[in-house]
């Protein structure tokens, strides 16, 4: 870790210095790699901030939020957010709280229940399966812009992935999916996340991935 960063909040920093900071035991299966991840989001990214500007600083608080939610089971062990107060809706959704992710998973509260989707019947283990299965080559995500009236901030971003895989037995065409977003971020002193708002086009996404339609195909 450098200097500068010495000064900075664990969770606004990489996803690297928050894993080497972490305690194995607090990983569902193993501290994560991103090695490829960062890779390829180097590679197809088409936004670039700075070390240390505001943007870059959100943008890895979002990306160790949706580390946590992906491979932390223990509330207690979240860094991104005050577990005890954050709460998460997604297109006009309940309330959702750090312990409806841990149980339901990340991808289950994100989609909902659509046609072709059932994320009642799911959980964390089987959602991680299918979408990892739908899309081999991972499912990145990038900042695109930022306006901040502190203690809210007002994202808009891009998910996008190879559909190179199988979902609802259809198999992808290796087309990418882009799938573009609005969140709203509310942030305590600490700039920890407390509540977090999401619109984007989850049928969309599902249409896309079981062959509905060319949704976000290039």
């Amino acid at each position: 870790m450098s200097e500068e960063n010495k000064s900075v909040p664990l969770w606004l920093q990489s996803r690297e210095a928050v894993i080497a900071a972490t305690p194995a035991s607090a990983w569902r299966h193993g501290r994560p790699n991103y090695t490829i991840t960062n890779k390829r989001l180097a590679d197809q990214r088409i936004k670039h901030f700075e070390e240390g500007s505001l943007e870059n600083t959100v943008a890895n608080l979002v990306r160790n939020f949706e580390m946590e939610a992906t491979h932390k089971a223990n509330p207690a062990d979240w860094i991104s957010v005050d577990p005890k107060v954050f709460r998460m809706v997604v297109n006009g959704s309940r309330e959702y709280t750090v312990e409806d992710v841990v149980t339901k998973g990340g991808y289950n509260v994100f989609i909902g229940d659509l046609p072709n989707y059932n994320a009642t019947d799911s959980d964390y283990e089987k959602s991680e399966d299918v979408f990892r299965k739908a899309m081999r080559s991972g499912f990145m995500w990038e900042l695109l812009t930022l306006e901040t009236n502190l203690p809210e901030a007002t994202l808009t971003w891009r998910h996008w992935g190879r559909q190179n895989g199988e979902f609802n037995g259809h198999k992808g065409d290796g087309s990418v999916m882009d799938i573009p977003g609005t969140s709203i971020a509310t942030l305590n002193a600490d700039m920890k996340l407390v509540r977090l708002e999401h619109n984007f086009d989850a049928q969309g996404l599902i249409n896309s991935l079981s062959g509905v339609c060319p949704f976000g195909q290039k």
